[in-house]
């Protein structure tokens, strides 16, 4: 595992986070937004205060702060809140992954885990974070198309990639096989 690599996941990562804000979160009814669907936390306001917890919880293992502390401390956080902190944490890995290099991604760290503790890999804990927001983000967009919002689905991490060559990861034209002429020659 390479910090190139890491940080092109986290482009990505980023990217369908923004784009599921933009497009999907924002635009609901406030009532939509704290309504329960009786799926995964139940309302988006949870699964969302949930999300940026544990991205925030993820930086700090990175980090090796063994006792994790949550983002969003409010019971009752409103859209604007939960987004506010979400920047904040979004930022703090930005930064991060840039000065991420591949000595670092293969340090480990020391961290509690469900009240296990346990010594990783900090690419193992940074990619914990992206399956975790990946998840989510799927679930977020089952709660939003049950409260009958526009729901979409995450661009794939290929289309990401090929949409941005040039940044992160270049696109690089696949060896095809010469195929055996009509002759047989």
């Amino acid at each position: 595992m390479t910090a190139a690599v890491i940080r092109a996941i986290f482009e990505y990562q980023i990217s369908e986070d923004r784009r599921l804000w933009n497009e999907a979160i924002m635009p609901l009814p406030e009532g939509a937004f704290t309504l329960n669907t009786g799926y995964s936390w139940g309302t988006l306001q949870r699964e969302c205060a949930h999300v940026v917890d544990v991205m925030h919880q993820s930086w700090q293992r990175v980090h090796g702060i063994r006792d994790t502390t949550v983002a969003i401390n409010s019971d009752d956080p409103t859209r604007e809140e939960i987004r506010a902190g979400w920047d904040i944490v979004e930022a703090r890995w930005a930064r991060y992954m840039a000065a991420l290099d591949d000595r670092t991604v293969r340090r480990e760290v020391d961290i509690i885990y469900r009240e296990t503790a346990m010594r990783t890999p900090v690419w193992q804990t940074i990619f914990h974070y992206f399956n975790h927001n990946t998840l989510h983000r799927a679930e977020m967009r089952q709660m939003i198309a049950q409260l009958g919002g526009a729901a979409g689905t995450d661009v794939s991490f290929g289309a990401h990639c090929i949409g941005s060559a040039g940044r992160s990861l270049q696109r690089r034209p696949s060896p095809r096989p010469s195929a055996p002429s009509i002759n047989g020659s």
